[in-house]
């Protein structure tokens, strides 16, 4: 049963490291010439690293991964302290695997060198999906066809694939997150222990976490489409951009922006998990099947909870099954995405509502995050495959 993946992100990614580990060599196409170097951070929370860990990504983790020890939450003019919500060995205990904050092309490259070699092909930009009764085609935009018996659609928030299940699909933007990388020497107040920092305001929030062993801070800033341009690619115009969103901030906020060697600017986009995770011998996984608001650092989580679910579904499937087997993975990982989904939007009211609050110690998100975290945090997801 020959297997392409349609993405080469870390949902693609991860479905092709999972099942390889089964003893099955997918097919990954991806658009670009070469796999691009994703500058910015990501949260990885337990239930993340659980399963990548178990992939053998563990070690990979640990060496440019931080482990941080706290989640501080801090006033946007003057920096003092709110809240403060312990992590590090006390996440671990909890939850059976640690929390880790990377470098996004970290993650990828160590996903990279976990796939067997020749599998992604680069420079594939799939533009349509023929399903047929005995082989499914994709045509790309140069004219060359692949043929697979299953296909994968891991190709993000505008997914080729997904229009082939639902074209009706719509998706809406109204804020946009600004992630960029600064040397840790560059704002040294910020060294030390290592801790996720975010500073609430008004409208918007700002995020700083260490990254790529401690030698780098990357940072994430979320506020209204309106503020920043989404279409300039130059680095120093989004610092202007930013300067102007945060001004008055504190003095650490400013630092990080101006002292920004590469910021990125995405939309991010409010959509329901689409009706048809699979239809027939495709199926849809990440992003083309959920965009996922970046809260309760579930973006990239979800993606990854996607992959190892399917993948263990389809080691078992055959030709004959392999569309009970995908309709299996639609229903079991639906109902648990809407919820997270629906937990991200509340918790960006959360923000809104604490980045109003001028009273120091006032309960913000801890309080929040711990009573939800046993569930988003803890869950096993390959029992959801009843992965051996």
């Amino acid at each position: 049963m020959r297997i392409v993946i349609v993405g080469a992100g870390i949902a693609g990614l991860t479905l092709a490291t999972a099942l390889s580990r089964y003893g099955i060599d997918p097919v990954v196409l991806e658009q670009a010439q070469r796999p691009a170097l994703l500058g910015a951070g990501a949260q990885l929370p337990p239930n993340a690293t659980r399963p990548l860990i178990r992939l053998g990504l563990g070690d990979a983790l640990e060496d440019q991964g931080i482990r941080p020890a706290s989640r501080d939450t801090l006033h946007w003019r003057d920096g003092s302290l709110m809240e403060s919500m312990p992590m590090g060995e006390e996440y671990e205990a909890r939850f059976g695997a640690p929390y880790y904050t990377v470098l996004r092309s970290d993650l990828h490259a160590a996903l990279l060198s976990a796939v067997p070699a020749g599998s992604v092909r680069t420079g594939y930009y799939v533009t349509d999906v023929l399903d047929a009764a005995d082989s499914i085609t994709l045509r790309c935009a140069d004219g060359r066809e692949v043929h697979g018996d299953v296909v994968i659609g891991a190709d993000g928030a505008h997914s080729a694939v997904r229009g082939a299940l639902s074209p009706e699909a719509h998706q809406r933007s109204r804020l946009s997150v600004c992630r960029g990388l600064v040397p840790a020497s560059a704002v040294p107040s910020l060294g030390g222990v290592p801790r996720i920092r975010v500073w609430l305001g008004p409208g918007r929030h700002f995020v700083c976490y260490p990254v790529s062993s401690g030698r780098a801070l990357s940072f994430s800033a979320v506020l209204p489409n309106r503020e920043v341009r989404l279409g300039s690619w130059n680095t120093p115009r989004r610092i202007d951009d930013l300067n102007r969103a945060f001004a008055g901030w504190s003095g650490e906020v400013s630092a990080l922006v101006s002292a920004s060697k590469w910021i990125g600017v995405w939309a991010l986009y409010e959509r329901a998990p689409v009706r048809e995770w699979s239809q027939g011998r495709i199926a849809l996984v990440g992003d083309a099947a959920h965009p996922m608001m970046p809260f309760f650092s579930q973006g990239i989580t979800q993606s990854i909870e996607d992959a190892v679910v399917l993948a263990g579904l389809l080691h078992r499937a055959t030709l004959q099954t392999v569309e009970e087997s995908l309709t299996r993975y639609a229903r079991t990982r639906r109902e648990r995405v809407e919820r997270v989904q629906g937990l991200a939007v509340s918790l960006l009211g959360s923000l809104r509502e604490a980045g109003e609050s001028e009273v120091p110690g006032r309960p913000l998100l801890a309080e929040r995050e711990r009573s939800e975290a046993d569930w988003v945090y803890g869950h096993d997801v390959e029992a959801d495959a009843d992965v051996p």
